[in-house]
């Protein structure tokens, strides 16, 4: 079947839904209601994960698609990644500053402290390859659903191989771009939160 110009595929639809941002957020939200006791301190915790896991990093996209530094939110071009992911990285940081200063359980200051250097490293990455940001993000939420909240949250890891098909079906990335990002959240992560429970989680 050929698409006209401006139809959408089904992948699309599946791209959209499985945005990491977004993905993130429900995780940070279902993490806090499993680490700590519904009242005002969880409530002021999930308003700074939710600020700084979706609206920054999506309104990011759309300021710097504004002011021309990005040719579109889905940022194609690789060249043009670096300034975004830099900007991420540094909110994640103060995120979990915030999060950390504010008495937050290390496992929501964690989720947001690991995701600088893995941001970092897709800036590395970054200046020889394109790497896909759903598998990656997907890749790492799926190993920090296994060890933060166990084995019961093994069927979320089904989520990668969803977003892998939506994006290379969209034509957003090759197969070599998908397993890279796979790889990364995949080795980065568990060593991440490793470091963070020796460090922090008695």
């Amino acid at each position: 079947m050929t698409l006209r110009r401006g139809q959408l595929r089904v992948s699309d639809f599946v791209s959209a839904f499985l945005n990491p941002s977004v993905l993130t957020g429900i995780f940070f939200c279902l993490l806090a209601a499993h680490s700590e006791p519904a009242g005002a301190s969880r409530g002021i915790h999930n308003i700074i994960g939710v600020t700084f896991t979706i609206a920054i990093p999506v309104g990011l996209l759309f300021l710097l698609k504004a002011l021309g530094r990005l040719s579109d939110v889905e940022m194609r071009v690789r060249s043009e990644r670096s300034l975004d992911y830099g900007l991420c990285a540094a909110g994640y940081g103060i995120g979990a500053g915030l999060l950390w200063i504010t008495g937050a359980p290390w496992p929501l200051w964690g989720l947001l402290a690991l995701h600088v250097p893995n941001t970092l490293a897709l800036i590395i990455f970054n200046c020889k390859l394109k790497v896909s940001i759903h598998t990656m993000v997907l890749t790492s939420l799926s190993v920090a659903a296994l060890m933060f909240l166990g084995r019961a949250w093994a069927p979320v890891g089904l989520l990668v191989p969803a977003a892998a098909w939506a994006r290379w079906d969209a034509g957003n990335h090759t197969v070599k771009e998908l397993f890279w990002g796979i790889l990364i959240g995949g080795l980065l992560t568990p060593i991440e939160i490793f470091a963070l429970q020796a460090a922090f989680g008695g």
